[in-house]
């Protein structure tokens, strides 16, 4: 009988990875450490508005995700005083969480019917516990990036979620509360809005974010959780397939967009290639570089955002001339991304409103 392989993490690179593995043959046990499938707590049940191709990517992955994606009939872009509409393509909202609309549940689903094992409520800091070779996709857990002295950014923020019956929607908001940005979605009757930066999100920058979205997208959010994480983008060297031993997938990994944290399509095709490296290392790395090979520019581009002046302006600038270089770098940086430019895409039909 083939090695069982172990998966630590039932999120989507960990079950991508799983589906995988089973369909192979192989017998697979996905170790989590929530009572339940939905990613980390705090965080999830969540909307993302993310750019991807869903039928490239079931293709990718021998699973078919493409339930799971909605176009948003409108995205509004905030800079300042300043409103657009943009083109959503090839921008598509996705639901995480527990609930049975999310894809979390999509996969859960194709991996029982593929014969996966889960152990839920495992809560796993040592790895010694584990074989080598084992698939390690914790995500924004901080106990892995401290195992593996992984470089990383921390995240900060407030997040607000509510039932809602708008259609699929997207809102971006970046203003000087936030080095990053604000963003709302909706899909699946589901409304999930997010102020983050990866410095100090204060609590006088979230009352100033909530009288903005108010006045500019007709948005109450009234109930806000504080969240924190980390991300792997501490390091213009931080992409790894292999490390000590373990293979690594999605945001451990590094399999995220430095610029703007775009984390969805990085998970799911790292958990393709992690599933990959258990037989065919050699193959999975060549693919693992292969979707990460613009990581460092984006990286760069992102430590001169920070101490760029008048970075909304520029920003703006790049919205209104799409091909200027920083925003095509930009759109580069989303691991494994087929079609280039997204950013020129969404921007080339963009509308001033307001």
């Amino acid at each position: 009988m083939a090695e069982k392989i172990h998966v630590l993490g039932a999120g989507l690179s960990g079950m991508v990875a799983a589906i995988n593995l089973a369909h192979k043959g192989r017998e697979v046990i996905v170790i989590e450490g929530a009572k339940k499938i939905g990613g980390m707590g705090g965080l999830h049940p969540s909307v993302h508005t993310t750019p991807i191709d869903p039928v490239w990517m079931s293709e990718q992955v021998g699973i078919n995700l493409t339930s799971s994606f909605q176009m948003p009939n409108a995205l509004h872009l905030a800079l300042n005083e300043r409103i657009y509409s943009m083109g959503p393509r090839p921008m598509y909202c996705v639901e995480r969480g527990h609930r049975k609309s999310a894809i979390d549940t999509l996969l859960y689903n194709e991996a029982c019917k593929a014969g996966v094992t889960f152990e839920f409520g495992q809560y796993l800091r040592d790895l010694r516990e584990l074989p080598k070779g084992s698939i390690i996709a914790t995500g924004l857990h901080p106990e892995m990036f401290d195992y593996f002295e992984i470089p990383f950014e921390i995240p900060r923020g407030f997040s607000s979620v509510q039932k809602s019956d708008r259609e699929p929607w997207c809102a971006v908001l970046m203003s000087s509360y936030t080095d990053d940005y604000f963003y709302a979605n909706c899909t699946n009757n589901l409304m999930y809005g997010l102020l983050f930066g990866r410095s100090r999100v204060t609590d006088e920058g979230l009352e100033k974010c909530r009288v903005d979205i108010q006045q500019k997208f007709g948005l109450d959010l009234e109930e806000w959780t504080f969240f924190t994480g980390r991300v792997p983008t501490g390091s213009a060297k931080n992409p790894r397939l292999f490390q000590d031993g373990y293979i690594l997938a999605g945001t451990l990994a590094g399999a995220m967009d430095p610029t703007s944290l775009f984390g969805i399509h990085g998970a799911i095709l790292s958990g393709k290639i992690a599933a990959e490296a258990v037989e065919n290392p050699d193959k999975a790395m060549r693919e693992f570089k292969r979707m990460n090979r613009f990581y460092k520019i984006g990286y760069y581009l992102k430590e001169l955002q920070k101490v760029m002046p008048f970075k909304l302006a520029i920003f703006e600038f790049n919205v209104n001339y799409p091909r200027f270089p920083m925003m095509k770098i930009s759109s580069l940086a989303v691991p494994g991304y087929p079609h280039g430019d997204w950013g020129y895409e969404m921007s080339k039909s963009r509308k001033r409103i307001a």
